[in-house]
Formats: structure tokens, C-alpha cells, sequence
């Protein structure tokens, strides 16, 4: 989007002014988000960034070599031995706000399916995470079986069906090609490093703002959201790219959120403006991607 607020940039997050909205939008609904890149493309970086411009309880996790025990802390029974506890550290998920889930693509199926729960209902051995709001994950291209170039992912995997369909954006970062020169310049000497305390009040203050909009226009969400998101997802389907009615409802949301952080910003919202931002809203929501 050329009308891009620069919200991220302020943050020290460069080359991604075309999908700003996207992230904010993510970040208001606070659905699962995905993001999709080669190395060294910055998406930890962003995620990690967000979450400590929102002062978040953030964990990061590599699920490439990550055990469960990581995850919950090392069981043990009480003095009674009728009940199993954990012992907690600064790295288990409990108490936690945000979570990244790294190189979500490269671990085990056993563990990927314990963070389906995550992902998906915010609970870990059916155990509700309360403080849990932001769960995120990372992933580098899924590895092509006729792919021989240097550039490709050797042990990258398509995501389960159902895992991918739980992420409402599946975001692919832009890689140096993607950028600008002026944010190719950004990237090789940014003006400074870390957030910037009152850089971090805008983002937390957006959100702050549009959040309580989304949680109330999602109730009944707009009636041109809801004909729209039942005409693409027959449409996709009749092309052979099923959408899930779990898809369709994600769409919904997705698009409220994006509409919401749009009209906050100030962001034109004719019609030409609108059918641009629900391209957008569409190309970045499709889980097949993952």
C-alpha cells in the first residue's frame, strides 16, 4: 500500500510497508498469524519486536529441536500423589501473552500436533493458557521435491491441512528483491536499532483503540464482509482451492479487522480503496500457501 503509516518502520522493521495493515490487522483480531520466508528475512525479528513494543510476556521457540517438556516444565506428582504439576521456568508457556513458534515446518509431526492446541484453542494438555493472546509461528518455504538450487529448504515441509487452515494470515515475507531501494538502503543501515518508547505507545495505543471496535462489529459483521466472503469462498472452490467454512469465518474476521485498521489510520475508503484492500486482505488469508 503506497499510503503505508510507516507504523512498522518506526519499530525498526523495514520492507514491509506493503503489508503493514495486514500485521496490524492480525494483531487487532489477535488470530493466529503465520509468516512465511526465506532466511534471514527478519520475521522473528518483527514478531519478537511487536512483542516487546506491546510489553508482552513473550516465548520463543524453536520447534525444530524443541521437546514437550520445553514447553510445560518437567512433571511431578504432589506430596498426595493424586495430582500431576509442573515445574515452571522463565521458558514454559505458562503466564505467557505471545508466543513464536519458530521453524514451525521442520519439526516432528508428534510435536507439531502439540502445538495444534496452541494454535488453535490457546490450551496445552487441555489446560486453558489465560494470559495467552498472540500466538504466533515462522517458516521458511516449504521445500519443492524437483527443487535442486541453492536456495531451497531441505527439510521444510508442507503444514498439516487442518494446522494451516488455523492460521488466519499465512504472510510471506518479502525477500531483497521485494524491496524498494530505499528500504533495501534501510535494511543495510538502519537509523537505529530497537523500539523507541514512544514509537511503541502509537502501535499499543492503535490497537488499544481499534481492538474493542473489532470485538464489537464482529458480532454482526457488515453485511457487503459477509457476501463477499460467501461469494470467494464458493468461487475458490469451484476452481479447485477448497475453503473451509472454518476459512470462510476467518475471512470475516479478517477482513473486519483489516477495514477497522484502515478507517484508524485514515486510509482512503472508496470504492476502488476497498476492492485494493480486500485483494489484499484475500491474497494474504489463503492457507494453502503453508
Amino acid at each position: 500500500m503506497e499510503n503505508s503509516k510507516k507504523i512498522l518502520r518506526k519499530l525498526g522493521v523495514y520492507g514491509f510497508d506493503h503489508l503493514e495493515l495486514v500485521i496490524l490487522a492480525s494483531l487487532v483480531s489477535e488470530d493466529p498469524l503465520l509468516l512465511i520466508g526465506k532466511a534471514g528475512t527478519g520475521k522473528t525479528y518483527l514478531l519478537n519486536i511487536i512483542s516487546e513494543a506491546l510489553n508482552l510476556e513473550h516465548r520463543h521457540y524453536n520447534a525444530s529441536f524443541l521437546s514437550f517438556d520445553d514447553l510445560v516444565g518437567f512433571p511431578y506428582p504432589d506430596s498426595d500423589g493424586n495430582q500431576v504439576t509442573f515445574l515452571r521456568t522463565p521458558a514454559t508457556i505458562w503466564g505467557a501473552e505471545s508466543v513464536l513458534i519458530d521453524e514451525l515446518s521442520r519439526c516432528k509431526p508428534e510435536v507439531q500436533n502439540k502445538f495444534f492446541s496452541i494454535i488453535h484453542e490457546k490450551k496445552i494438555q487441555g489446560i486453558v493458557l489465560e494470559n495467552l493472546r498472540y500466538r504466533w509461528a515462522a517458516m521458511n518455504p516449504v521445500q519443492s521435491v524437483n527443487d535442486s538450487s541453492d536456495d531451497s529448504y531441505e527439510g521444510s515441509f508442507s503444514l498439516d491441512q487442518a494446522l494451516a487452515d488455523r492460521f488466519a494470515f499465512n504472510v510471506e515475507v518479502p525477500d531483497w528483491s521485494d524491496m524498494t531501494q530505499e528500504e533495501q538502503d534501510l535494511v543495510i543501515f538502519p537509523p537505529s536499532e530497537g523500539t523507541d518508547l514512544e514509537n511503541s505507545f502509537e502501535l499499543s495505543q492503535l490497537i488499544s483503540t481499534v481492538r474493542p471496535k473489532f470485538i464489537e462489529q464482529i458480532q454482526k459483521p457488515s453485511k457487503e464482509i459477509v457476501t463477499y466472503c460467501r461469494i470467494i469462498t464458493t468461487l475458490l472452490g469451484e476452481q479447485g482451492f477448497r475453503i473451509s467454512p472454518r476459512r470462510a469465518r476467518l475471512l470475516a474476521r479478517n477482513f473486519t479487522a483489516l477495514f477497522l485498521v484502515a478507517s484508524e489510520l485514515d486510509y482512503p475508503l472508496d470504492t476502488k480503496s476497498k476492492n485494493r484492500l480486500y485483494k489484499l486482505g484475500l491474497r494474504w488469508s489463503l492457507p494453502q500457501r503453508a
